[in-house]
């Protein structure tokens, strides 16, 4: 058995605190003399800290980079290409809302006719094209 795993590390913590000054009181310059009068050179461990500090930076920035890139992909599918699952109920609720009059039956029937996923987006962009269109032409009459 080693003579200094005999003592729990606090037992040796408040031996050195008995024999010599507590280091949270002492200036860094009484630090660093204390270390070159004792021989002792700290560069490396200096350097494995900030390189480790560096890495944990590093670390939560690309973590916080990941979720950025998560929220801003699903942002932009659900506006370029929205998502296939339900696409037709939808379109159907969209054309219901916004549309009224002869081009709401107009889009009922195109929606009834869609045979699969290329017909959906097609309408769905056309539907965005339209409502687009309306907005266009609401900011003129206002002006």
């Amino acid at each position: 058995m080693n003579e200094f795993d005999r003592y729990t590390d606090d037992v040796w913590d408040r031996f050195f605190d008995f024999v010599s000054e507590p280091v949270s009181e002492l200036s860094q310059e009484e630090v660093r003399e204390e270390l070159t009068r004792y021989g002792l050179d700290i560069t490396s461990a200096v350097s494995r800290v900030q390189r480790a500090l560096a890495t944990a930076k590093a670390k939560n920035e690309l973590a916080a980079a990941r979720e950025k890139r998560t929220r801003i992909v699903e942002k932009l599918t659900s506006v370029v290409a929205p998502k296939i699952e339900g696409l037709r109920e939808r379109l159907d609720e969209i054309i219901a809302g916004k549309l009224k009059g002869s081009v709401q039956a107009a889009y009922f029937r195109k929606l009834e006719k869609a045979s699969d996923e290329d017909d959906l987006r097609r309408l769905m962009d056309d539907i965005e094209r339209l409502d687009a269109l309306a907005d266009i032409d609401e900011t003129e009459t206002e002006t």
